[in-house]
């Protein structure tokens, strides 16, 4: 009932209970993404707390080794078909229970993984339709934009425009006196555009560029990456 659940969820964090319950979902809903998703959503409604979420997900982790196992059991018909699947199944079960293993205990006597989280967020709270940058945007951003940023304002302006305005109205680009910056440039750039912040355009950018040029540049980028 909702007091035992409460109590198993409650502020003492039982780190068997919580991993015992993300192996149940994951066994009932044969997907660790679904439950992982579930659980985010319950922490970001403030139903659990982070610290038994973290266990919920190691959970699901083991869970969702009995998948593999049932996929290994189509193979009934073929003794060596059967072996290779379950040795297959074997290979994942055992990363997963060989993980948790070491990090529960881990989790349990130090808090390390809670403390890394909560490291990664900033100290005040959010308010209302703020936006959350992480370290990793933080870091890439700045170089991305220095190789190639989208125009997303294209998009937006001619969606609206009911066929009014095409993607030819962009082109060719036309920088003020052939100087290439945000300023300079402002306006008249395709699916290619400046950094407002830096007031730089990217390597990909180029002055009197057409429609198949910028298409080229992303699809050299979409290839690197």
């Amino acid at each position: 009932g909702g007091c035992p659940a409460g109590s198993i969820l409650g502020g003492e964090t039982n780190p068997v209970a919580a991993m015992m319950i993300g192996i149940l979902a994951t066994v009932l809903l044969q997907s660790s993404s679904t439950t992982t998703s579930i659980i985010v959503s319950l922490v970001g409604a403030g139903s659990i707390e982070v610290r038994q979420a973290i266990y919920m997900i190691m959970g699901a982790n083991i869970g969702t080794s009995v998948t593999n196992t049932i996929v290994a059991m189509g193979h009934l018909g073929n003794g060596d078909e059967l072996e290779r699947a379950f040795a297959g199944a074997t290979v994942h079960d055992m990363f997963n229970f060989l993980s948790v293993l070491i990090l529960l205990p881990l989790e349990a006597a130090t808090g390390y993984l809670y403390r890394l989280t909560k490291a990664m967020l900033p100290d005040q709270a959010f308010d209302k339709g703020d936006k959350w940058e992480g370290p990793i945007k933080k870091i890439v951003s700045p170089l991305g934009n220095r190789i190639i940023k989208a125009n997303k304002d294209l998009i937006k302006e001619i969606s609206v425009s009911e066929g009014k305005i095409s993607c030819a109205d962009y082109y060719p680009v036309n920088c003020t006196g052939g100087i290439e910056s945000y300023d300079t440039c402002k306006g008249h750039y395709g699916l290619i555009a400046c950094d407002k912040k830096t007031g730089l355009c990217p390597a990909f950018f180029q002055n009197g560029a057409s429609s198949h040029d910028d298409q080229v540049s992303g699809g050299v980028c979409l290839v690197l990456a």
